[in-house]
């Protein structure tokens, strides 16, 4: 048996897909369950191991990728469908699953999202739906329930929750669902359904955070109300719900009503019987109307529409065709185009006849029109003073301009230790090194402000009071140039730096000095 033919009669299971590295969820979050359920769905599957590529945004949900014993992107805030998009159309056989939370796909994501969705592309969208954002601890969503108190929101949510089922009908996906992370049999179940559609599958996840928003669906998941408040969805069978099995779904006008059986004259007969299949988005949005209190919520396949065409399988028909009609093509016929211009010396006299191309004497007349004005501009800044004081390069600065040559001391020194030689010169900067290197910056003024009149100076060290400012200056520069720096550093000395050592510093009083001096 060929190797090939061993390798597809290796059975798979969840211990394939566990990755070695630790989990950083929350101890009880729903991601644990989640992950669980998936890691077995693709186990059973059917799909080779290295046929999976997991993509997500940015979330606690988006830590999937590195959870997962497959290939995967951990992508940025809100494009994991951008990137899933590039990976599906770049292999359709990859099996591609993209996880995403209510903040990262619903809020920066949404606009990738939707047109991931409306392509009809052949993936997998698993939507965790916390209404919370739990990496950033605590904000409210796009999810989060009206009047909803959070860090962000002290007084109460004032924005309309976004239904994320609703959400993905609008752009009519061609698969929808709905399932729980406290249900794993119904998850997996799920999942199962989601890998076999081809097209976009998206699937809502109600999934619990423990740690910022405890409880998120505990009005519908709670063991003594989850069958009163749960309407589990199955192709072809009555909405009935409830204890009892006694509650069911109607259609009243255009609105869904609930009905006991039994009572009324009310029979199994009259229950709405579920349709997933249906082509039209309508009765699967209306589905997604039904929420709590006022009804129960359903779970499980909103809509399933199979036989839709796939944006990536109408992509790899075009691209066909293409090459059937143009040949494999080339990058070099790509970046030439229809037309280009060709610029060379002409070899001959050149012809009465127009010539588009681009003559070598042209370029030579642009080049030098260039040059002219660039000789004009200097002549003006020669008769204006102060253009000519700005343009003056440091090196033909004047020793009057200059500062003393900086004290340089290490960064563990202590302040008194340098009192003496600043007393002495209210000039003096001081260099503050580490291992040699600059590491901040002291002038007098700057001592004087940050120490003052503190007692124990001899416990206070350069470090603890430099500035951490650091930029120096060339003797090429001008002073236009070091002026600039000295004002977006918000400094007033900088060192100037010659063959690779400061040599001295430059003020910004003494820059101001000699323009002064030059312009009066």
């Amino acid at each position: 048996m060929a190797l090939i033919d061993t390798l597809k009669e290796i059975k798979l299971t969840r211990k394939d897909f566990i990755s070695p590295y630790n989990i950083r969820w929350c101890p009880g979050c729903g991601d644990y369950a989640i992950l669980n359920s998936l890691q077995k769905v693709f186990a059973d599957l059917g799909i080779p191991k290295e046929n999976f590529v997991v993509v997500s945004g940015i979330g606690c949900s988006s830590r999937f990728p590195y959870y997962m014993d497959t290939y995967g992107f951990h992508t940025i805030h809100g494009r994991a469908p951008t990137v899933a998009t590039g990976v599906k159309v770049s292999n359709p056989d990859l099996s591609v699953w993209v996880v995403t939370g209510d903040g990262d796909g619903l809020s920066i994501g949404g606009n990738h999202l939707l047109h991931m969705i409306r392509r009809n592309l052949d993936v997998n969208i698993l939507l965790f739906n916390n209404r919370i954002y739990g990496l950033t601890k605590g904000q409210y969503s796009p999810t989060s329930e009206l009047g909803k108190k959070t860090k962000s929101s002290p007084q109460g949510s004032i924005d309309q929750p976004i239904n994320p089922l609703c959400f993905a009908l609008t752009a009519e996906s061609t698969f929808v669902a709905r399932t729980m992370d406290t249900n794993p049999k119904h998850m997996i179940e799920t999942f199962r359904a989601a890998a076999k559609h081809k097209g976009t599958s998206f699937v809502e996840i109600l999934q619990n955070c423990v740690i910022f928003n405890n409880q998120s669906w505990g009005e519908i998941s709670g063991r003594e109300v989850r069958e009163d408040q749960l309407l589990m969805l199955e192709h072809d069978k009555p909405l009935i719900f409830g204890k009892e099995k006694n509650k069911g779904i109607i259609i009243k006008g255009l609105k869904p009503e609930i009905v006991t059986i039994g009572e009324n004259g009310i029979t199994i007969d009259d229950i709405l019987i579920h349709n997933a299949h249906d082509p039209d988005p309508t009765y699967a949005y209306l589905l997604t109307q039904m929420k709590y209190p006022q009804f129960p919520t359903p779970m499980g396949e909103f809509r399933g529409v199979p036989g839709q065409p796939t944006y990536d399988d109408l992509l790899v028909d075009q691209m066909k065709s293409a090459v059937k009609e143009y040949g494999e093509g080339s990058l070099e016929t790509i970046l030439k185009g229809i037309g280009y211009w060709e610029v060379k010396a002409p070899k001959e006299a050149p012809s009465t006849a127009p010539d588009r191309r681009l003559k070598t004497s042209d370029i030579v007349k642009d080049e030098l029109k260039i040059m002219s004005e660039q000789s004009k501009r200097k002549k003006m800044a020669k008769q204006d003073p102060l253009q000519a004081a700005l343009r003056t390069q440091l090196r033909d600065l004047g020793d009057l301009y200059i500062d003393h040559k900086p004290l340089s001391v290490d960064k563990s020194t202590s302040i008194k230790d340098i009192l003496l030689p600043m007393e002495r010169d209210s000039k003096v900067f001081v260099l503050v090194k580490e291992n040699n290197q600059l590491v901040g910056t002291l002038s007098t003024r700057e001592l004087l402000h940050k120490v003052g009149t503190k007692k124990n100076i001899d416990r206070i060290l350069v470090g603890d009071v430099m500035s951490t400012v650091i930029d120096t200056v060339e003797p090429w520069n001008t002073i236009g140039d070091t002026i600039n720096k000295l004002s977006l550093a918000g400094i007033r000395y900088i060192p100037l730096k010659s063959e690779s050592d400061i040599c001295c510093v430059i003020s910004l009083k003494n820059l101001l000095s000699f323009i002064y001096d030059q312009t009066h």
